[in-house]
């Protein structure tokens, strides 16, 4: 014995109704895809000058500093993971090329989620020494 969907859940080609509800659902998705990549980017952007300003720091600011980093790490990663949600719901599966684009920090994709405050983060790590001269042979 077989079972078959009833046709009321079948979907209809000739639906134009149907079909235009679809399309606007796709929509939806992709605009709140866009607007909760806006929200990470800036998340970032928050949590990398956060992060200048920790190795510029004083000591007397350095404690102040790591708190206000830590605050910044979490937000960054719940922003992650509400984009990252977002992108399965729209079919895209593969991530590791939009986390390279946007130089997410490794720390911040592993304590990602709405539970990011319960593990410390690193400190932000050292800027990049540009002062360096190659050597040569």
């Amino acid at each position: 014995m077989s079972l078959r969907t009833p046709e009321v859940f079948r979907p209809r080609s000739d639906d134009p109704l149907g079909e235009a509800l679809r399309q606007e659902e796709a929509a939806e998705k992709i605009a709140t895809l866009v607007r909760l990549n806006k929200v990470l980017e800036s998340a970032l952007a928050l949590l990398h000058r956060c992060g200048e300003r920790f190795h510029a720091a004083s000591p007397d600011e350095v404690e102040a500093l790591r708190a206000r980093w830590r605050r910044r790490h979490a937000e960054a990663g719940e922003a992650l993971w509400h984009s990252l949600i977002q992108r399965e719901l729209c079919g895209l599966r593969r991530h590791d090329g939009f986390l390279k684009d946007l130089a997410v920090p490794r720390s911040v994709h592993l304590l990602m989620g709405p539970a990011a405050t319960a593990a410390d983060p690193p400190d932000p790590p050292p800027p990049p020494d540009t002062g360096t001269t190659a050597q040569t042979r």
